[in-house]
């Protein structure tokens, strides 16, 4: 009988352990991805992104390349932010913004919906919303961000969710040591796996709300 005790107690003690990691860990997503800034209804950035031809050479960032496909930039609403610390990515590409422009950058229109990240997708969950899931493929994307230095990933880190922003630098491929490659998506009219734009961010301006200061020193590792 007390070997039975015992045991109850340590799993006891183990699940213990285990309900005080998920909390801690619980709050660290919860303090990394920032709180939720509310804009005004009519609020938007109107634009598409640009892209541009880019001649640039491929360059090494640690043991990853780097293959420039296109200059990029872009004026979108943060529609959700995730960070992510274990895949493949993540050693240089630690964050993913899921954007919407145009229409998908009002909140009149986004009240009903639902945006979540997951696995380097972004999910849509649509209710009730009149709108056409086709303008909800054109106006927005998933994109993997790899800062070009420490200020920008602070930058990234403190950008709140629901705030515009705009981001410009370099679209390119990740080449990984095994010879694999991740290639970034080159148009917005793409779905599913290889839709998603790898950004190497060169310059991030907060938009809106404009009083909201981004500047800090980053909490994550640096790149």
């Amino acid at each position: 009988m007390a070997l039975d005790l015992q045991g109850g107690s340590l799993i006891k003690r183990r699940a213990q352990r285990l309900g005080l990691l998920v909390i801690a860990l619980a709050m660290i997503a919860t303090s990394a991805c920032g709180e939720r800034v509310q804009l005004p209804d009519g609020i938007l950035a109107a634009q598409a992104p640009a892209q541009w031809a880019l001649e640039s050479p491929p360059r090494s960032v640690g043991e990853f390349r780097l293959a420039p496909r296109a200059g990029y930039e872009i004026t979108a609403k943060v529609l959700s932010k995730r960070r992510y610390h274990w895949d493949d990515l993540a050693a240089i590409a630690p964050w993913d913004f899921a954007l919407g422009w145009g229409a998908l950058s009002d909140e009149a229109v986004l009240r009903p919906i639902k945006v979540a990240q997951g696995d380097r997708f972004m999910f849509w969950h649509l209710y009730d919303s009149p709108i056409d899931i086709n303008l909800v493929n054109r106006s927005s994307a998933n994109v993997h961000l790899i800062p070009e230095n420490d200020a920008i990933l602070g930058k990234i880190e403190n950008i709140p969710k629901g705030a515009i922003v705009t981001l410009s630098g370099e679209l390119v491929d990740v080449h990984f040591p095994d010879q694999t490659m991740i290639p970034s998506s080159l148009t917005r009219l793409d779905t599913g796996p290889g839709a998603c734009e790898i950004l190497v961010v060169q310059d991030v301006r907060l938009v809106q709300p404009a009083s909201t200061a981004i500047d800090a020193t980053p909490q994550s590792n640096p790149i």
